[in-house]
């Protein structure tokens, strides 16, 4: 059966020339970083490159650049440090609703340690209030962490209006941004936004699984999460993941061949896929921005008197894969739609979304095909669902 992959917010398939680096890198370049030998040198030439083509990507200095497990080790990385660095001024930390869990849960655990949580203020769609930030901030406020795209809706934060405030204000706050679903989508400029920390993770951009990095400000000193044998200048203990960093350099480089066509392709697959199940199915909405304000690749929908897990499942007899949900959440509506509940939706409306995310290797063909499927599936289900 033919596959349609409409997943890929949850994660991507990797691209050919990113198995080909890392099976390169496997196979030539196994010396351990770390050793004075050939071989070691060999492996730490892969990961200086890699480093410099996400660095000539963010438009900053590679030195700013630390290697991680991923974005939920990155994320953790920067607000445990930011938290400490800070603890001597403050403990008021300030997000928004409907983060991701990495992030969430991290606030958590520092907020059963005494740090205060407070909530920015969204819009309709999910968008953050700059406004809210400028009033917001304290003389204590010691962090601002936000996603830069939403995992499951797709709004876009005003990174670069919400640094500016932040830049021209009196705070010491350093600002964290959740660059995951943004990464080698759209463009990323940490240093001209004004920025403190910044992390992505390769799995959402056709790179590899396990392999991330975390963007630490020129200047600013943090302390590491993970410690040992002093790796990434200190910052990240372990032996380097070399194959991993390969494909992860391999798959920012593929994507800042042509940033700007790969977006408008995925944008204009997005609004064809919308428009035909807007005309063709009755009773659908959209969830979060509109189609033509939200990141490219991520489109939420609402089928009316359709379960979303079953729905899922519908489709995957297609050969068509989507989501339910947040892929790193639990199965209760709330926790596992955080942007959804965080924009006002009912627990039933959370359980009939399902989101849509599409990258560069999807076609309209393939479009077409998830429509027709939805058209023959839709009307089933709703003739299936118990009436009160």
């Amino acid at each position: 059966m033919k596959e349609i992959y409409l997943d890929n917010g949850a994660t991507t398939k990797p691209s050919k020339g990113v198995i080909a680096k890392m099976t390169e890198a496997m196979a030539d370049a196994y010396g351990n970083p770390s050793s004075l030998h050939r071989k070691g040198q060999q492996a730490e030439g892969y990961v200086t490159k890699a480093r410099r083509i996400l660095a000539e990507y963010m438009k900053v200095d590679p030195t700013t650049l630390y290697f991680t497990s991923g974005g939920t080790e990155s994320i953790n990385t920067a607000l445990w440090a930011a938290a400490r660095k800070g603890e001597r001024l403050g403990r008021h930390i300030l997000t928004a609703r409907g983060e991701h869990p990495a992030t969430t849960e991290t606030l958590k655990a520092l907020e059963a340690t005494g740090y205060e949580i407070e909530y920015l203020e969204l819009d309709q769609t999910g968008r953050i209030l700059p406004e809210s930030l400028r009033q917001k901030l304290r003389p204590d406020t010691i962090l601002i962490t936000c996603l830069h795209v939403n995992n499951e809706t797709g709004v876009i934060q005003p990174i670069e209006e919400m640094g500016r405030i932040l830049e021209t204000s009196e705070s010491q706050a350093l600002f964290h941004v959740d660059a995951v679903q943004s990464f080698a989508k759209l463009p990323v400029y940490p240093a001209k936004w004004h920025v403190d920390l910044l992390s992505a993770s390769a799995h959402k951009f056709h790179g590899p699984k396990g392999v991330g990095c975390l963007y630490v400000r020129r200047g600013l000193m943090i302390s590491p999460l993970i410690r040992g044998g002093g790796q990434e200048k200190k910052m990240r203990s372990g032996t380097e993941n070399v194959p991993g960093i390969a494909g992860m350099g391999q798959a920012v480089q593929e994507a800042a061949e042509d940033l700007t066509g790969h977006s408008a392709y995925v944008q204009k697959l997005k609004l064809y896929l919308w428009e035909r199940i807007q005309k063709e199915i009755p009773e659908v909405w959209t969830n979060g921005p509109s189609p033509q304000e939200g990141a490219p690749h991520v489109l939420n929908v609402r089928f009316q008197d359709v379960r979303s897990e079953v729905l899922l499942h519908s489709l995957e007899d297609y050969g068509i894969f989507i989501s339910s949900g947040s892929a790193c959440s639990s199965n209760k509506p709330e926790e596992k739609s955080p942007a959804l509940s965080a924009i006002g939706l009912t627990r039933e409306q959370m359980d009939q979304s399902v989101r849509f995310s599409l990258s560069m290797y999807n076609t309209q063909e393939e479009m077409d095909e998830t429509v027709e499927a939805l058209k023959q599936t839709i009307p089933m289900l709703r003739r299936m669902k118990p009436r009160r």
